[in-house]
């Protein structure tokens, strides 16, 4: 079932005045999708899929300025909701006082009757106690009528908090962006009745020959486990530990500052390195002596350090948790470093490319030498667990026509004096203190966009009982008759009008 709005004859909801302005030039891909979604002059429900870096912003701007009535538009974190703000004035010429942002640090409103709300799932999703003026906003927000709900990374609305959004929002037309339609449960297929049917999926290679966004050369690093770490993985049962050990193992973290400093110094590019572990996050950046952002950075934090590393030739290297996967928009990042991640999933594996996919294209086009203009290296420590999901997170990008190529032998053997944990002591210092920590400081980072990795842990096992293996515990069960009471206590049914009997059962009782 299709959801269309004619949002040309609504004329309940007040029209919001916004063009886009003359450079905002849509390209061809970004014409075909709004076309899949604007037709007969109404506004079909629906997703588009497009590779990070292949302007989805746009094409929700775009969108917004043919509905011309109030949109609600949904990021992940507060860093995309300043980003959103910030693409809204960039490519229409809405004013900046119908331009509003709702997060935890900043409590705007529109002024008029129409406007442009950027917030997170979180702010309308969340069920308990709020300030009274976020209390008012978040009323005004479930009581309008919205012409267009956006929704940025849709892909986590199937999430059990986030679905709540589409039930307390009331919108005429919802269309969902996002570069990864997969997720790791069964829940993808439920944004056909949450939202709508996918409307246009961009292939990957062909954005790549027509130069839209960045040629990737992706690689596979094997770095294989030192003696002391393999010996004491093989004994570990706890599954944390076990990760710890391979995350942390020398040779990968070897791996990792011979390509930082191989891309700083010889080819000056921007480097992000990824890790999920928080233990490996804080041990690698604080070794390495470079900046790192993870969940419990601050907004004005991640803010100041995004900036440096977009604008300063002084911070060429960044560290981030998986707070970097969605939505965080860095242009000028061309190289990526993976040194641990969130077990087999897919979408983060594609997600975290799309971090590299965008705006370095002048070289090629102008004729440039090198075929390559973006590199992604994932460093896998050899004969772990971690080679069985490696394989697995790179099957979405297979499947969109990526080839990964194979290293075994980073860093060379001629470089290895002047890296960390060259001598034996060091590298038993550092087993040490991956034993010693506590099974919660070796864990991995939780965020709210997490719901769909039930399906990549192992099932659980608890004790229970049987009424409750067939959902009736705690179920009591009480049984009536309406009857008259008969001798000895007994409860005598009431004899039943014949008249009253079917026709077919008259004579049975006769």
């Amino acid at each position: 079932m299709l959801e269309e709005y004619d949002f040309r004859n609504d004329t309940v909801n007040p029209d919001l005045n916004m063009e886009l302005k003359p450079h905002a030039q849509p390209r061809p891909y970004q014409e075909k999708s709004l076309s899949k979604m604007f037709g007969n002059g109404r506004a079909r429900s629906g997703i588009i899929v497009l590779p990070c870096g292949a302007g989805k912003s746009l094409v929700g701007v775009s969108a917004a300025c043919r509905i011309k009535k109030s949109c609600l538009c949904l990021a992940t974190n507060a860093v995309s909701v300043d980003q959103w703000a910030f693409q809204f004035s960039l490519w229409s010429d809405i004013s900046q006082d119908q331009i509003c942002r709702f997060t935890s640090d900043s409590k705007e409103r529109f002024k008029g009757n129409a406007g442009v709300v950027v917030t997170t799932y979180n702010m309308v999703a969340f069920g308990g106690k709020r300030s009274e003026e976020s209390e008012k906003i978040i009323e005004e927000i479930r009581n309008r009528e919205w012409g267009l709900l956006l929704m940025d990374e849709v892909h986590v609305v199937p999430a059990h908090m986030f679905r709540k959004v589409i039930s307390i929002t009331k919108s005429h037309c919802k269309l969902g962006l996002t570069a990864t339609l997969v997720r790791e449960d069964e829940r993808i297929t439920d944004l056909n009745f949450l939202i709508g049917p996918k409307l246009y999926e961009a292939n990957w290679l062909d954005l790549v020959k027509g130069g839209f966004i960045a040629n990737v050369q992706c690689a596979e690093v094997w770095c294989p486990m030192t003696k002391e770490f393999f010996s004491e993985y093989l004994k570990k049962e706890n599954s944390k530990k076990k990760q710890a050990l391979y995350v942390m193992n020398p040779n990968k973290f070897r791996a990792c500052e011979f390509l930082i400093r191989f891309h700083e110094e010889q080819r000056h590019d921007k480097i992000i390195v990824f890790a999920d572990n928080l233990f490996a996050l804080t041990e690698y950046a604080m070794k390495l002596h470079k900046p790192m952002i993870y969940g419990a950075t601050s907004h004005a934090e991640r803010t100041k350090i995004l900036h440096a590393f977009k604008t300063s030739s002084e911070v060429n290297t960044v560290f981030l948790s998986k707070v970097g996967d969605n939505s965080i928009d860095i242009p000028e990042a061309n190289v990526i470093i993976q040194i641990s991640s969130h077990a087999g999933s897919r979408r983060q594996e594609a997600q975290r490319l799309g971090r590299i996919l965008r705006g370095k294209l002048q070289d090629r086009m102008a004729g440039g030498k090198e075929e390559y203009n973006a590199f992604f290296y994932s460093l896998v420590s050899t004969d772990t667990q971690e080679m069985y999901y490696s394989t697995k997170r790179q099957q979405f990008l297979i499947d969109q026509g990526y080839s990964f190529k194979v290293i075994t032998s980073l860093p060379p053997p001629d470089s290895g004096a002047d890296l960390s944990y060259h001598r034996l002591e060091d590298q038993l210092g550092l087993l040490a203190k991956v034993l010693s920590a506590g099974d919660d400081a070796v864990g991995l980072e939780q965020l709210d966009e997490d719901a769909d990795d039930i399906a990549l842990h192992k099932a659980r096992r608890y004790m229970g009982s049987m009424s409750a293996m067939s959902g009736a515990n705690g179920m009591v069960y009480m049984e009536y008759s309406t009857g008259q009471k008969g001798g000895k206590g007994q409860m005598k049914s009431k004899p039943k009008d014949p008249a009253k009997r079917h026709y077919l059962f008259k004579r049975r009782f006769a």
